[in-house]
């Protein structure tokens, strides 16, 4: 099985110059945990959960929602983003992935064909695709 059998096509990606605001109300809104960062149509980075809670204080540390909301607002996604994302193509295997995840424990890559962003391969996408094999 390649990728191509089992990614996301219609990607939810962010510019470098969005907010962590935006960000976050994207994660939030379209439930995804993994947001590709492109100029244009090359993929420059990518935004994850993760990067997102080290950049931002908890409320519960007493931090003023003020300072908080401006952190937000003022925050670009290229200042918390990792950047250079490793990627794989369509006619990867899904054992490929898995072994890139495992490896360096990504939840998802992007999929990058002719230097273009065609789609997302996460975590649960592979675990989609186990559930599958299991049932045969």
């Amino acid at each position: 099985m390649k990728v191509s059998d089992r990614m996301t096509r219609d990607v939810v990606t962010l510019e470098e110059d969005q907010t962590l605001r935006e960000a976050l109300g994207l994660q939030q809104r379209h439930k995804i945990r993994h947001i590709p960062v492109v100029a244009g149509a090359a993929v420059v980075g990518i935004l994850t959960d993760r990067d997102l809670k080290r950049a931002t204080p908890s409320l519960l540390t007493g931090v003023e929602q003020e300072k908080y909301d401006q952190l937000l607002d003022n925050t670009r996604v290229d200042q918390v983003m990792t950047r250079n994302p490793r990627t794989v193509s369509p006619e990867t295997t899904l054992k490929e992935v898995a072994e890139i995840l495992i490896e360096h424990k990504f939840g998802s890559l992007p999929v990058i064909d002719a230097n273009r962003l065609v789609g997302i391969i996460t975590d649960i996408d592979l675990l989609g695709a186990l559930c599958e094999l299991l049932d045969e």
